[in-house]
């Protein structure tokens, strides 16, 4: 069986490879119940996967040693270091009973059935430092730049920088004009060669360019869906 999963998964990451993209664990690490959206050029190294539907934009890489729980969208162009833990229950064990330890299957039940699970979100161009750690229900909008090591417990704005345990706001990484005018862009939806040809280390130029294009292409990215059971091309 491990020889026949081997083989499968080796088959199904040179298609992968063909549309730019890497799933190093495998797809017969999913289980049977999970199901990921990919766009070209994504890149996932080694992790752990619990959620059960997750999609994920292109350009974006997720290094070894991260583990996805309660997390739904992860979107364009983000960088997101080793052990990065996203989506981790906040409420798994509970705090105001006799015990905290769910020791039998129904107390398990009645504690699950007591609290309710939403899944975090992850915007555009988003840097996430290694061993950072992001509870479940956390919004983390366009442009946000997450320190190494912090612990996020609240949403995060866009193009904001946040640090410490519990993160908090270090900076904005730019103006509030500059980043509503880079908002209004979706600059993620142009085509590489648009996006190749502006001077990335000016922003306020680059969204000059961008609003003087006289016809904006919006990139349409081929889409994969990834299963155990193996891959489907979507568009």
């Amino acid at each position: 069986m491990k020889i026949i999963k081997r083989l499968l998964d080796a088959y199904w990451s040179k298609k992968l490879a063909s549309y730019n993209c890497k799933f190093s664990s495998g797809i017969s690490s999913l289980s049977k119940d999970t199901s990921i959206t990919i766009e070209e050029h994504v890149k996932v190294s080694k992790i752990i996967i619990k959620t059960k539907e997750l999609k994920i934009g292109a350009f974006t890489y997720l290094r070894s040693g991260c583990e996805l729980y309660e997390v739904n969208k992860i979107g364009r162009f983000c960088s997101i270091g080793n052990n990065v833990v996203i989506g981790l229950e906040r409420n798994k064990h509970p705090t105001r009973w006799l015990t905290t330890s769910l020791f039998t299957k129904a107390l398990e039940r009645k504690h699950k059935a007591s609290i309710k699970f939403a899944p975090v979100t992850i915007g555009h161009d988003c840097w996430i430092g290694r061993d950072v750690t992001i509870m479940s229900g956390v919004q983390i909008g366009d442009g946000a730049i997450i320190a190494t090591g912090a612990i996020v417990t609240k949403d995060i704005p866009p193009y904001a920088i946040y640090a410490g345990v519990p993160a908090k706001l270090v900076s904005f990484r730019l103006s509030a004009d500059l980043i509503d005018k880079l908002l209004e862009s979706k600059w993620w939806e142009c085509t590489i060669q648009e996006l190749e040809n502006l001077p990335m280390w000016q922003p306020e130029e680059c969204i000059n360019k961008l609003a003087n294009l006289e016809n904006k292409n919006i990139k349409n990215y081929k889409t994969l869906i990834l299963t155990c059971k193996g891959i489907q091309k979507v568009s």
